[in-house]
């Protein structure tokens, strides 16, 4: 279902007027047994955040974000914990 440009731009805003709601964001889009992979989730708030406001954020070149996203592999640990960190949020493996 697309949705209007408005809520488009309502959102980025809201993402970008606080870390704590931009967190809670990514966080609930991985949330239970249907939510998504870090990595999708992470591309996907980036996206709505908007790359050039995510590079100012984050301080990650433009074109590192943009060569992320449209990357198929999965990034490093060190590289995750980096676009992860701005939403103070820290990468772990845990495995049982």
């Amino acid at each position: 279902m697309y949705r209007h440009g408005a809520y488009d731009e309502f959102l980025a805003a809201e993402l970008r007027s606080s870390k704590e709601y931009a967190c809670g964001f990514l966080l609930t889009l991985m949330e239970g047994d249907e939510g998504l992979d870090p990595v999708v989730a992470l591309k996907h708030t980036i996206k709505r955040y908007g790359i050039k406001e995510f590079s100012e954020f984050s301080e990650i070149p433009e074109k590192s974000i943009s060569r992320m996203l449209s990357s198929e592999s999965i990034p490093k640990i060190e590289t995750l914990d980096k676009y992860f960190a701005p939403f103070g949020l820290k990468v772990k493996i845990n495995l049982e």
